[in-house]
């Protein structure tokens, strides 16, 4: 099983911040997840906006971490000079879920780590109409959901459909309910019988005969 990549894109709004995002992407590691996170990469020379396309277009899903100024800069509120990297990001992300949208869509998903809501997730990712992941605490069980849509193991399977229950009519005829087994009611009431077995010797086919019998 291949392991699943992910970029997480978030603002670097405060210290704190960035060490939750840092717990959190850490955290993702330790789960099987092959986190991508620019703290990783920040030991090297980079131009940050080929990084960043680079990364979250070959990434299995891209995890947009809510916060206030996310949000700001995702919904082009924020001014031009502030947050210019996750400015950048939320650009390219609006841009690939406009462009196709029943692709991304499902890629992007929104992430609120303990202390944020859903005000704090731009109005691309809907934030009130489409799916969000809560992560309560930095265990399997505070991030169970957003773990199982990354690894795809969903919690509810649907059981294979079976055959239809026996209805017989409340009354009335139960025989002329339903055409026997083997029986195909034709579009003028006529009934077909279907020959399922093996026919041996000659098979006459009679025409226009009272009833509209076929042998």
């Amino acid at each position: 099983m291949l392991t699943p990549k992910v970029f997480v894109s978030y603002a670097h709004e405060s210290q704190r911040h960035q060490g939750d995002v840092l717990a959190f992407a850490t955290f993702l590691r330790g789960q099987g997840v092959h986190a991508v996170l620019d703290l990783w990469s920040a030991h090297d020379r980079h131009d940050w906006y080929a990084w960043a396309i680079r990364e979250l277009t070959a990434a299995d899903y891209v995890l947009v971490v809510a916060s206030p100024n996310y949000r700001r800069t995702g919904d082009g509120s924020a001014p031009a000079d502030e947050h210019r990297g996750v400015q950048s990001e939320a650009a390219v992300l609006r841009d690939l879920v406009y462009g196709d949208r029943p692709g991304w869509l499902p890629k992007v998903l929104p992430v609120l780590l303990p202390g944020h809501g859903a005000d704090e997730i731009p109005l691309f990712l809907q934030p009130n109409t489409a799916s969000r992941y809560e992560v309560t605490s930095y265990t399997t069980e505070g991030a169970e959901d957003l773990l199982r849509v990354i690894h795809r193991r969903p919690g509810h399977v649907a059981p294979p459909v079976g055959s239809p229950p026996d209805l017989p009519p409340h009354s009335g005829d139960p025989a002329a309910a339903a055409p026997a087994p083997g029986e195909v009611p034709a579009e003028d009431g006529a009934v077909t019988n279907t020959i399922t077995g093996t026919v041996t010797g000659k098979v006459v086919q009679a025409r226009d005969i009272q009833g509209g019998v076929h042998f």
